[in-house]
């Protein structure tokens, strides 16, 4: 797989999100990439890997395809797995797993 950086906007404020390479709470400025949601400490943000997913294709394919691009959590409360229902999702740890394009 072809490393793919991601593109952080300014820091904000995110309540109920939690930091992708720490695992602990986002309680001061922190950056999300505008592409996946990958949420990081400013503390953090040299050490998140270079694992966006990849918007575009190089054009030798007859066709495109995208395979799915799993990540670690900040799912809201309430999200639900596609497959059993059960609820996955928590505001209180880094829980479950979504595709980027799904």
């Amino acid at each position: 797989q072809v490393p793919v950086a991601h593109c952080f906007g300014p820091p904000g404020h995110y309540k109920r999100k939690f930091c992708t390479v720490c695992r602990k709470s986002l309680e001061s400025p922190a950056f999300r990439c505008e592409v996946c949601e990958l949420h990081v400490h400013t503390d953090c943000i040299l050490f998140a890997c270079s694992d966006c997913r990849q918007c575009h294709q190089d054009g030798h394919q007859d066709h495109d395809t995208y395979h799915h691009h799993w990540r670690e959590g900040n799912l809201s409360s309430s999200a639900r797995c596609e497959v059993c229902k059960k609820t996955c999702g928590s505001s209180e740890v880094l829980s479950g797993m979504r595709c980027e394009w799904c």
